[in-house]
């Protein structure tokens, strides 16, 4: 995260990221399941439906720096911890995983 934030990916790793999410995306929405549960999704939380080609051009259209700067947003604010199981003795505290972003 700390690499996204200094310096933006290359137009290969752009490209290769672009492809590899339009195709897992379509691929999901090949099974009706998932495909009902995307057009349930959309219309509740944006009042519409959004065709694939439409999303397609969306995630064409982020750019090196825009991936920037999210990475550099991400890495500025403080993490968020959680920890499930019944023993997380082994978890790092809260402080030394902080620490491990503020350099």
């Amino acid at each position: 995260m700390a690499r996204l934030a200094l310096e933006p990916v290359t137009d290969e790793e752009l490209s290769r990221a672009r492809n590899m999410l339009k195709c897992n995306v379509l691929t999901q929405l090949e099974s009706r399941l998932v495909l009902f549960e995307d057009i349930g999704r959309q219309i509740l939380t944006y009042g519409k439906r959004e065709g694939t080609a439409e999303m397609c051009a969306k995630i064409d259209a982020v750019t090196a720096q825009d991936i920037q700067e999210i990475a550099r947003k991400a890495i500025t604010k403080p993490p968020t911890l959680a920890s499930v199981g019944e023993n997380i003795s082994n978890v790092p505290a809260y402080e030394e995983i902080a620490s491990w972003f503020s350099h």
